[in-house]
């Protein structure tokens, strides 16, 4: 006679735990050609969108840049001594034009006051993703250059 260590129960699914082991370990591997084809469908255009959005964001971040330059230079040309709103207005095409941006619908608004000039310079940028639309903007002020005597 064997002594119970414990309830009958406890042995039982022991032995049953141990079956299953030894089941598993002696189980022939599956066949799993084939699978290759549904994982790529499924993961693909996740990957695509995740590129895509990242292309995406460094294109604006591109041309929001451009942006800020476009209207600190436009501010600097309309502030100078001599400087009238259609130099910064030229200033801010001119530099769009030459930095190799891809803004469309472009527009400079430029505030002429006796102590200070302030320019925005907006545009759309180009979507590589279908529905994503953004605008970029930048405002810059710069004191106008006065005679002191």
């Amino acid at each position: 006679m064997t002594p119970a260590l414990g309830p009958p129960d406890l042995d039982d699914s022991a032995m049953t735990i141990r079956t299953r082991i030894s089941a598993l370990k002696h189980r022939r591997p599956r066949d799993e050609r084939g699978y290759g084809a549904p994982e790529f469908v499924l993961v693909m255009p996740v990957v695509m969108l995740i590129f895509l959005l990242l292309v995406q964001w460094s294109v604006q971040l591109y041309n929001d840049r451009i942006v800020h330059a476009a209207a600190r230079e436009s501010a600097v040309s309309a502030a100078a001594w001599d400087g009238t709103e259609a130099d910064g207005r030229q200033t801010a095409k001119d530099y769009l034009a030459d930095s190799g941006s891809d803004l469309s619908n472009t527009n400079v608004t430029i505030t002429l006051s006796p102590t200070e000039v302030t320019v925005t310079v907006s545009g759309d940028v180009m979507t590589l993703v279908p529905g994503m639309t953004k605008r970029v903007s930048a405002t810059a002020t710069v004191p106008r250059e006065r005679f002191a005597q």
